[in-house]
């Protein structure tokens, strides 16, 4: 027994297999940080969109679109088969040959605990004209249009946020918007295209029509009556004072579409399916233009009823608080295995080269202030940003193993050359971090450097020495 005894505690091999399974039990408190990285990071877009259901969510804005419905007959089969010809309403849609809107965005910071949330007050001016209507593009007979029931729709994400009245001037005669759109067409296109006609509640036959997430009613918007003729050019202008948060965009519905955006806010992000043609981003705000045409998008300038959805051209810009430190800790969080890896080996070839004695509970509390290390980056980086939690939490680490270091080794040259591996190695993860474009680059290169050096101290161990 006591033979076998000291080829445990002198043994190569056991050395090897006891420290491999400490750092697969260190893995189990890893995903667990892991797990609550994420959920910290959830907890901030819960209050981002908690804020946001207060004050006004994400805004997405649309320029005006005319509306006329038409009489026309729908074709359906009965129970027994039978081909049916019912009459009914359909709608026409009109978008218009012009529309520039202009955003001044002013942005403001709000607090729920630790976590900030961006909100913002946009005052948005819209101008354009439509080129006129001509049902003959569509193969509608001139006579089945109903002029008189035309009406003007606004479609609005969250009505929420405005702020004023909203009185569009069509042809220097103003109308006042109401609330609701009266029909689904422009923004909900669930449908599928054999459903198409089945809203219609004066047809015979009529076939289920498909969930729309819970929404049942009209698009979000705005809409009134209007008086209009089939070929006049129309003009119109309006301001919208709108409360949004997180982000602003627009849907392209003009033939040629401007967008320009002023705010004072410093961070933007610029997404979906355009980007701006010009920018200008400084530390007093920024400024974007955008400018989309007909053709870029893939729905034209006039259709009936839903044959078209129009949200697949939203483009606009982000307003979102960086909370980057949240992605480079689960980042650091990664390289967890690694530095567990590479400090439990300087240990190992110290015992080794150096004949020092390491019980497996001492290496279990080194793999564990490793571990803490995550946690603590985590929580510090919520209050005083990641750089700053990054330099003081790896200094504390690095500061308690080297302490810890010197009661095992009793040698101060021994203690400083772990002190200066772990500088090192923070050092080497802090860059990885910092450097997301070369980050797989100085990774695979000092990975490279380190199985080297592992390598050139592993040639001078006897590894059969102590196992025979």
């Amino acid at each position: 027994m006591s033979t076998f005894s000291d080829w445990v505690k002198n043994s190569y091999t056991v050395k090897f297999a006891i420290v491999g399974f400490l750092m697969l039990i260190l893995l189990i408190p890893t995903s667990m940080i892991e797990g609550l990285i994420s959920e910290r990071q959830e907890r901030s877009n819960q209050v981002n969109a908690e804020v946001g259901s207060k004050w006004g969510n994400t805004q997405t804005l649309t320029g005006p679109i005319i509306n006329v419905p038409y009489k026309t007959k729908f074709k359906s089969t009965n129970a027994n088969g039978e081909t049916i010809y019912t009459d009914g309403t359909g709608t026409l849609h009109f978008l218009p040959e012009q529309l520039n809107i202009s955003n001044n965005t002013k942005t403001e910071i709000r607090k729920r605990g630790i976590y900030n949330a961006v909100v913002y007050s946009n005052e948005a001016t819209f101008s354009g004209h439509f080129s006129g209507f001509d049902e003959s593009k569509l193969n509608i007979e001139k006579d089945a249009v109903l002029w008189e029931q035309a009406y003007i729709s606004l479609p609005i994400s969250d009505l929420r946020g405005i702020k004023n009245k909203v009185i569009v001037t069509l042809n220097n005669q103003q109308t006042e918007m109401n609330p609701g759109i009266k029909d689904n067409d422009i923004l909900i296109h669930s449908y599928n295209q054999q459903y198409n006609l089945s809203r219609y509640k004066d047809m015979v036959e009529t076939v289920p029509v498909p969930s729309q997430s819970g929404n049942s009613g009209a698009s979000s918007g705005l809409s009134a009556p209007i008086t209009i003729k089939d070929v006049q050019k129309t003009e119109f202008s309006f301001t919208l004072l709108i409360n949004g948060s997180s982000a602003l965009s627009f849907i392209p519905t003009g033939k040629e579409t401007n967008v320009s955006v002023t705010s004072p806010y410093t961070t933007p992000s610029f997404d979906g399916a355009f980007l701006p043609d010009t920018r200008s981003i400084s530390d007093k705000g920024f400024k974007a233009d955008w400018k989309v045409l007909n053709l870029n998008r893939n729905f034209p300038q006039e259709w009936t009823n839903n044959a078209y959805d129009i949200n697949n051209a939203s483009f606009g810009v982000n307003l979102l608080v960086p909370i980057d430190h949240y992605q480079k800790t689960m980042r650091s969080a990664k390289y967890a295995i690694m530095f567990i890896l590479l400090t439990f080996l300087v240990f190992v070839f110290a015992e080794i080269l150096n004949g020092y004695k390491i019980h497996p509970v001492q290496y279990l509390l080194i793999g564990l202030a490793l571990v803490v290390f995550y946690t603590l980056l985590l929580s510090l980086s919520e209050q005083i940003g990641f750089t700053k939690s990054y330099l003081v939490s790896s200094a504390a680490i690095i500061l308690l193993i080297t302490i810890y270091a010197k009661s095992i080794f009793r040698e101060n040259k021994l203690m400083a050359v772990l002190a200066g591996i772990l500088l090192i190695l923070y050092g080497f993860l802090f860059i990885i971090l910092r450097s997301e474009d070369y980050a797989l680059l100085i990774g695979s290169i000092g990975l490279f450097i380190v199985l080297t050096v592992v390598m050139y101290l592993s040639r001078m161990v006897k590894w059969y020495r102590e196992d025979t």
